[in-house]
């Protein structure tokens, strides 16, 4: 009886043995299963990253070009306040125009407006401007931006607001940019190759369209409120840059 016991033992021993080295298998396979699992769900996510870095970097309208420092004036009505028509806080310029408002300077006949000026005049080279514009719902009728300055026209390109859609940016009361404008920021880029006589819009990144800069002139960029045809047009604009000599259209 007790020689049958060790090696009963031994037996019981042997199957537990056995036993845990199974267990310890299929652990180790489900681990590396799930590994291999986590691995290839994971990829797709990896190359989608890739994918939107390089469309990032394909729509950067400012690429190869070079950032110009550059002043520039308010104009607002010319028989208010400046600050009633224009505020600048924490880096952010609000614009807002009423009916009725005067332009801005004593007998002028042009719409009411509140707008930067930069004082870049040019004649000929390429140069953009940039800046992230706030539409404010109820703004319509109103050009948030232009480059001033044609043959044909007083300006080369206007970008403005409509009513309807959520607010529709137009070139003048032309070609739609973008519908559902108002309540956010949106990032503008316009290129003007005055040489070649082409305009570039770019908003949030994209290339809107291209368009002919109606004709040699002195020109210069221009944001904010200007004409109205509702009850109260307001823009709030950041981050506004000039950019000179760079591609184009890209």
């Amino acid at each position: 009886m007790n020689l049958l016991k060790p090696w009963g033992g031994s037996i019981s021993f042997r199957s537990q043995g056995i036993l845990c080295i199974f267990i310890l298998s299929v652990f180790l396979l489900t681990a590396c299963t799930k590994a291999v699992i986590e691995v290839e769900v994971s990829q797709p996510s990896i190359l989608n990253r890739e994918a939107e870095d390089v469309g990032i970097a394909a729509a950067n309208p400012t690429g190869g070009w070079t950032q110009t420092s550059y002043t520039y004036g308010i104009q607002t009505p010319w028989n208010l306040s400046q600050s009633s028509r224009y505020s600048y806080s924490g880096g952010e310029h609000h614009f807002w125009i009423y009916p009725g408002d005067a332009c801005q300077f004593e007998g002028c006949t042009t719409g009411p407006r509140s707008e930067l000026r930069m004082n870049n005049n040019y004649t000929s080279g390429k140069h953009q401007f940039e800046g992230d514009v706030y539409i404010v719902s109820g703004s319509a009728g109103t050009d948030i931006m232009q480059v001033f300055g044609g043959a044909t026209n007083a300006t080369a390109i206007m970008l403005k607001i409509h009513a309807g859609s959520g607010g529709t940016i137009k070139r003048y009361d032309n070609e739609t940019l973008m519908t559902n404008a108002y309540d956010k920021w949106i990032h503008v880029n316009v290129q003007h190759d005055a040489d070649n006589g082409k305009i570039y819009v770019y908003l949030d990144g994209t290339l809107k369209g291209t368009y002919a800069d109606r004709g040699d002139a002195t020109h210069y960029f221009k944001c904010g409120v200007y004409n109205i045809s509702g009850s109260r047009s307001e823009t709030r604009w950041k981050n506004v840059k000039y950019w000179k000599n760079g591609p184009v259209g890209q």
